[in-house]
């Protein structure tokens, strides 16, 4: 989809992942994605525009699923949803914007890059206020890096971490392939204003 261009919004603080005693020890997909157009798309587009866009996967199967007025908006419907289904939603047109994705990281390689992108020890909840999850530890997406000053940070811990801190089960081939797909990422999120995005 062509990207859209609009005015961030601030984000309140979600747990990470990992930090909620419900939190399932699997492994999670990291997501580059551009959240204005995220926004944009879910706020403006028709859904049969947005069928007609769609690359497949699961935001094609979740609109194929919904006996919705085609002429409405996501947002629109979502107020028809329950929320977790409303969230399921955005988190599928999240993965059909995304720039780039880092599919099944393993739970021992994502619990050691976590204090890398997010030092601070929070993340960001990536949705719009009509579909926003309560608060508290849930599952969907949450922003780990997100701003200049942020993916800069990032990205010096990551080239500095030769092998993961603190896990040495980890295999260092493995952490080094993941470390180097996420640069480009961290990259996109510095010069050109993208979110970099983990499953809760």
């Amino acid at each position: 989809m062509r990207p859209i261009e609009v005015r961030r919004r601030i984000r309140p603080r979600r747990p990470l992942p990992f930090t909620s005693p419900s939190s399932t020890p699997g492994p999670r997909s990291l997501l580059c994605v551009d959240l204005r157009t995220a926004d944009m798309v879910w706020s403006q587009r028709p859904i049969q525009d947005i069928r007609h866009a769609c690359r497949g996967g699961r935001l094609g199967w979740l609109l194929a699923e919904l006996d919705v007025d085609p002429r409405c908006t996501l947002q629109r419907t979502a107020h028809t949803l329950h929320p977790a289904r409303a969230c399921q939603l955005f988190d599928a047109l999240c993965e059909e914007v995304a720039e780039s994705m880092l599919h099944d990281v393993p739970y021992a390689v994502c619990r050691s890059l976590l204090p890398l992108l997010a030092p601070h020890g929070s993340a960001e909840c990536p949705y719009p206020p009509d579909c926003a999850p309560p608060a508290g530890p849930v599952e969907g997406l949450v922003v780990l890096v997100e701003g200049r000053l942020a993916a800069e940070s990032a990205a010096v811990a990551l080239a500095g971490a030769f092998h993961p801190p603190g896990n040495d089960a980890v295999d260092p081939a493995l952490w080094a392939d993941i470390v180097a797909a996420l640069h480009p990422m961290l990259e996109a999120v510095r010069d050109r204003s993208r979110s970099l995005l983990m499953e809760s």
